[in-house]
């Protein structure tokens, strides 16, 4: 279960300023400024992406790590007892296999490259991100009634959610919230702010104009431009775990960043799907004092 680390991703940006720097040079242009102006460009159109397109979903791997022996195939009813142990900023968590059919091989029929020691319990790697896959309305983990769902990937009702390290929204609000237009507030969004992106072509609500923890930002693409057959919203918000399961000072003051996707036709839910979400992750916050490895 592993995605692209940032490294590769900003290496590309580099050679692609060096080509355009090359380029410019053989067009008598100075190479210098083309090339830094070509990566300032893509940097700042690209900034938001990066973390997700370098995401981690549950384990950052190693050579090493990954030569770890692994089980050949988990089936779904083992996948039931199998919780998946990991640390985030200081807050343990255990989650559920189930809630992770990224990992899923329909082919096989199960799940593969689960980490021996995390299954027995005996590792609690420190992750970057937390990833989760359920089934709308009800946040439905993979299940022996809903596998074919799963499956057959019904876009129409899969929400992917995870959970990373919080980001502040200031470099966002510095750069980019100017370029926004302002647009009349709509009845099925109560309370937010409607904006059009029309570099991302792209619909923004806001539940307030400036920079917050407690921000929450929705960004639903615009379906005029892209003519989606499964157009997706994505919200973007905070989660802190709740005070009943946050039993030490540290956890209790601990703030994450939350994203979910939905497909558009549950937008207008997005808030009791948000707080049925992050009871799902209170749930998995463990009270399990062990020491991390």
């Amino acid at each position: 279960m592993f995605k692209i680390g940032l490294f590769p991703i900003i290496l590309s940006i580099i050679l692609v300023g060096f080509f355009a720097a090359k380029a410019a040079r053989m067009r008598g242009k100075n190479p210098w400024l083309w090339g830094s102006l070509t990566v300032a460009v893509i940097t700042a159109v690209t900034w938001q992406h990066l973390p997700v397109w370098a995401e981690t979903i549950f384990y950052r791997g190693t050579t090493k790590q990954s030569a770890i022996p692994q089980r050949k195939v988990i089936s779904l009813e083992e996948a039931k007892k199998i919780s998946i142990r990991v640390s985030m900023d200081g807050v343990n968590f255990d989650v559920p296999l189930i809630y992770s059919f990224n990992g899923y091989n329909p082919q096989l029929h199960g799940w593969r490259s689960v980490p021996r020691g995390q299954i027995e319990g005996k590792k609690r790697p420190i992750v970057d991100f937390i990833k989760i896959d359920a089934i709308l309305p009800g946040l439905s983990p993979v299940s022996d009634e809903n596998l074919a769902q799963f499956e057959k990937l019904a876009w129409r009702q899969n929400m992917h959610a995870s959970i990373a390290h919080m980001r502040p929204w200031d470099y966002y609000f510095k750069y980019f919230f100017e370029r926004l237009q302002r647009q009349p507030d709509l009845p099925k969004l109560p309370g937010m702010l409607h904006y059009y992106d029309p570099s991302a072509k792209a619909d923004i609500f806001f539940s307030h104009d400036h920079p917050t923890d407690e921000l929450v930002r929705i960004r639903c693409a615009d379906e005029n431009f892209f003519h989606s057959a499964f157009p997706i919203c994505v919200v973007e918000t905070s989660y802190s775990p709740a005070p009943e399961v946050a039993l030490s000072k540290s956890v209790k003051k601990t703030v994450f960043y939350l994203r979910y996707e939905l497909p558009s036709q549950y937008i207008a839910q997005w808030q009791p799907i948000g707080q049925k979400l992050k009871s799902r992750f209170d749930q998995m916050v463990s009270t399990n004092a062990t020491s991390l490895h």
